[in-house]
């Protein structure tokens, strides 16, 4: 399903929107990688899952920019290769941190989100128009 077509169901049309979103989100890391340089291009795949899932607890203890983009960074290198980040690695410690986060961080969280997505919204729209 492409942004433009709607289906019956908006929980499709959202989950469709959310997807595209997501997408984009994928795509820019990849880029902000690339035009940095592919610093973890010699690394091979078991590196690379080691480092992201080392970079992942560290953003979940600390999450900084610097966590954040080392992360970034080693999933862009992954994707690129075809992989995805070994994310079973750390389901468990996700998990644990969204039971941990107090449900107003969570509504912040969640508000923050939807004003992205509102925003890549927009923005489709106006290059479309």
């Amino acid at each position: 399903m492409t942004v433009n077509t709607m289906s019956d169901d908006p929980r499709e049309d959202l989950q469709a929107i959310v997807n595209v979103f997501l997408q984009h989100k994928s795509m820019e890391q990849t880029q902000d990688y690339l035009a940095c340089g592919r610093r973890f291009v010699k690394f091979d795949v078991q590196q690379l899952n080691e480092n992201w899932i080392i970079a992942v607890r560290s953003w979940l203890a600390h999450k900084d920019r610097t966590n954040e983009r080392m992360m970034d960074g080693l999933a862009s290198e992954l994707r690129l290769r075809g992989l995805e980040p070994p994310y079973g690695a750390v389901a468990r410690e996700l998990a644990d941190r969204s039971a941990q986060t107090k449900d107003t961080e969570r509504r912040e969280a969640v508000k923050e989100i939807a004003w992205e997505i509102n925003e890549f919204i927009c923005e489709i729209k106006t290059s479309i128009h």
